[in-house]
Parts: structure tokens; C-alpha cells; sequence
């Protein structure tokens, strides 16, 4: 198994331990920043999806690609997203 199927199967054993303890439901998801399309815009990856979706994000924080970071689902509602700010790995 080379490194990338490896690392591949972790996060999605991460992903299912999170799913399984409902920490990916309500107002907190997980992201990874795909790019950086303004100071206050992001595409990201949320949850581990493989689709970016477009999200404002703090402009007080310099975000860069691969950066991990917390998407806040306001009120719990998918549609209105925000990310606040980067997270520690």
C-alpha cells in the first residue's frame, strides 16, 4: 500500500469515528482549504467531500491552501456557512 491509498484510509477512519460520535452534526464541521479566492472567500472541502464549496470566511486571518479549518453551519443550517478560523491538526 503506497503512502497516498494509506493516508486515504485514516481519514476515512477519522471521518467515520467523528460521524459515529455525531461531532460532524449541528453548527461545527471540519474543512480543508482547496483555494483562496479573496481575503473573505474560501473554497473548501467540508467534511471530506471531494466537490469545493464557495464560503466567506474571516478576512482577519491569512488562509492558504491545505490550511485545515473549522466551518461554522449557522443555526445548524448547510446553506449559511462561515469559516471562523484555521484549527490545529
Amino acid at each position: 500500500m503506497n503512502e497516498k491509498k494509506f493516508l486515504l484510509k485514516v481519514k476515512k477512519i477519522i471521518y467515520s469515528v467523528l460521524q459515529n460520535e455525531k461531532l460532524l452534526q449541528r453548527e461545527w464541521h471540519l474543512g480543508t482549504v482547496e483555494s483562496v479566492i479573496d481575503s473573505k472567500t474560501l473554497s473548501v472541502y467540508v467534511n471530506g467531500s471531494t466537490t469545493p464549496q464557495t464560503i466567506p470566511c474571516n478576512p482577519d486571518i491569512t488562509f492558504a491552501v491545505g490550511d485545515k479549518v473549522f466551518v461554522h453551519f449557522v443555526n445548524g443550517d448547510s446553506r449559511n456557512k462561515f469559516v471562523p478560523y484555521k484549527r490545529g491538526i
